[in-house]
């Protein structure tokens, strides 16, 4: 809090804690064999053209539906996805040796692609170097104060090219510039006996000594590593600022340096070779501050550079990779798509834990690996912010043993972070012949990300067009489609008159008796407000636990709910209907406050969808009714 004397009119600026943001709630993801591309990473994009430039188009023998299912998403109304290529392919490499042990590598060059290709890439690395040297200034003196501390300098100019902090020798008296004075030079302390008509110069270097200037400075920057040699003395030191031709290093220097020692930078080059030719990024560094630091230059299409998993422990220079001839990368081995095993989809899955922002996950290659399906709804529930939308083998049968509603057992979500859709969708073929099937779950996260867009994650994506799709697989009558509802299945069904099939269900594979996650736009309700609670509140995290806390936490959460509920995503004629958020001494009492905690409980009621439009009819005839339904 200021001081306030003066009487006056004071203003100051206050932080306010802003209300909570939705998140976003369609951001898909994708894992599944492609053409080419990273594997075992996330990738993000935005539509079907950088999809085709990442990992190609269509995989035709064997059949293969990734790319069917990123194009299916972006034509029902998906903006951004993740895509993560799983697959056997492994990307040529080569390891750099260290300059100070040959054995131990310092740094790896990656293709970026998967495959052989990788192997007709070629990297040679050459030495290079700043030639400079330390910078030796001469001027005579034309007075200095009798055991006192100015030195007169023939003129201003000649006295502005000495800086602060340099070391003078004056006729064999080394003394340290403290500032400039018009033609003055002020020392910091007073020289032991007059002088005129001497020289005052740049001291040489000497042991202990931790700034000095270089001849030319031009590419000298911190992070350089300069090697000073004189005659058979030679050591190496990083620079930690520089400032025009001044530098200062990290260590002091160990050697002393009479004269102009020659003074030559560290660096090294990578010339890279590859289809298109040559690409050269010359002085690289080692060092992270230094602009020119390997990591931040080097941007190639072919290939990338990284450190070893266990990066060395030498100091520069002996760190930097030594030189070596136009060398080719090796190891990259060719995609076999009938080896991607389970083991792939679950290094996929740990990759996408990294990227916060998934909201829905589809493994449309997956469909006869219920064990993978199973990990994607264990991934959902681990994470708690996606949802899986998960499809059902096309040849099983609806309704018999070992049928669609036996694989629908198997991936049984306690708490609803899943959701079956069946039958298959039939398209056009790409290449123009004909028509074939394709798994729905790509098409149907598009269609939560155009049904989010219009109405709101609250509206259960059901009752729904696909569009780019022209029928379904199976048509399923009544009975069976109510079998399956009952089951948790989702049907996507074509009626008469319907250009498009439509999506027919709306049910999570939750247990039957779990009736609250029934739902698939109640899960995925519950996912937006948690996600958002959690990003809206982080300001929270540290503050005082008092009162005051409380009641801003209550208000913002409040105003957030409130949104939710003007939006039309909860019941209720009131807000008070809607929700409530209790935050007191009831659920904060002392131990919980000693802890470090602040409990919030806060209780919604969702809109459920009207699943089952139920239409009574009544025939009044005198004073007599009749009534149906």
């Amino acid at each position: 809090m200021p001081e306030y004397r003066a009487p006056g009119v004071y203003v100051e600026e206050t932080t306010a804690t802003g209300p909570v943001s939705g998140v976003g709630t369609s951001t898909a993801a994708f894992i599944g064999p492609a053409l080419r591309g990273p594997t075992g990473r996330a990738v993000k994009i935005t539509n079907w053209t950088q999809f085709t430039a990442q990992f190609g188009e269509y995989v035709t023998a064997p059949r293969r539906y990734l790319a069917h299912a990123v194009r299916g998403f972006f034509d029902n109304g998906g903006s951004v996805a993740y895509v993560v290529r799983v697959g056997t392919a492994t990307r040529a490499a080569l390891e750099l040796r260290d300059r100070g042990t040959p054995s131990a590598v310092t740094l790896v060059v990656r293709a970026r692609d998967d495959g052989p290709a990788g192997n007709t890439i070629r990297v040679a690395v050459r030495a290079t170097q700043i030639v400079t040297g330390a910078k030796v200034l001469q001027v005579r003196v034309e007075h200095a104060s009798a055991a006192g501390n100015l030195v007169t300098l023939p003129s201003a100019q000649e006295a502005r090219r000495f800086t602060p902090g340099d070391l003078v020798d004056i006729d064999g008296t080394v003394a340290e510039v403290e500032r400039i004075r018009g033609e003055q030079l002020v020392l910091t302390a007073p020289l032991a006996t007059a002088v005129q008509d001497k020289t005052v110069r740049t001291a040489d270097l000497a042991a202990g000594q931790r700034r000095f200037r270089v001849d030319k400075p031009q590419g000298v920057e911190r992070g350089t590593v300069l090697t000073l040699q004189q005659g058979a003395t030679t050591e190496s030191v990083v620079v930690e600022r520089a400032a025009g031709d001044v530098v200062e290093i990290g260590a002091a220097l160990a050697n002393s340096y009479p004269g102009t020692p020659s003074v030559t930078s560290a660096e090294f080059t990578l010339d890279v070779t590859g289809p298109g030719g040559v690409q050269t990024f010359e002085n690289l560094s080692m060092d992270p501050r230094h602009s020119r630091h390997f990591a931040g230059v080097l941007s190639s299409p072919l290939v990338e550079v990284v450190l070893p998993d266990e990066p060395g422990t030498h100091a520069a220079p002996s760190n930097l990779p030594a030189a070596l001839t136009a060398t080719p990368l090796a190891g990259g081995t060719a995609d076999r798509l009938d080896g991607v095993d389970a083991a792939s989809y679950e290094a996929a899955l740990t990759a996408l834990e990294r990227v916060d922002d998934v909201t829905v996950v589809c493994v449309p290659d997956a469909v006869n690996l219920v064990t993978v399906q199973q990990k994607v709804v264990e991934h959902c529930e681990r994470m708690g912010d996606r949802f899986a939308v998960l499809d059902a083998p096309d040849a099983l049968s609806p309704l018999a043993d070992g049928g669609v509603l036996g694989v629908r057992e198997q991936l049984t979500s306690e708490r609803g972070y899943a959701a079956l859709y069946y039958p298959w969708l039939v398209i056009s073929d790409p290449a123009g012949r004909g028509t074939f099937a394709v798994p729905p779950s790509g098409h149907l996260a598009g269609v939560y990300a155009r049904s989010d867009a219009r109405h709101g994650v609250h509206k259960a994506p059901a009752n729904e067009p696909v569009a780019g799709a022209f029928g379904v697989t199976r048509a399923l009558d009544a009975a069976e489609l109510g079998e399956l509802n009952d089951a948790g299945v989702n049907v996507i069904q074509a009626f008469a008159g319907n250009a498009r099939p439509m999506v027919w269900g709306a049910r999570t594979t939750a247990p039957r008796h779990e009736t609250a996650w029934r739902y698939v736009n109640v899960r995925r309700l519950f996912l937006f407000i948690e996600e958002s609670l959690q990003e809206g509140l982080r300001w929270a995290v540290f503050q005082p636990n008092d009162l005051s806390l409380r009641k801003r936490v209550e208000r913002t959460v409040s105003e957030f709910l409130t949104r939710v509920w003007t939006d039309g995503a909860l019941f209720g004629a009131t807000a008070a209907e809607a929700f409530h958020v209790k935050i007191d001494d009831e659920n904060n009492p002392p131990a919980v406050r000693d802890l470090g905690r602040l409990v919030v409980d806060i209780g919604v009621a969702p809109v459920r969808p009207a699943e089952f439009v139920v239409v009574r009819i009544g025939m009044s005839q005198g004073g007599s009714q009749v009534q149906e339904g």
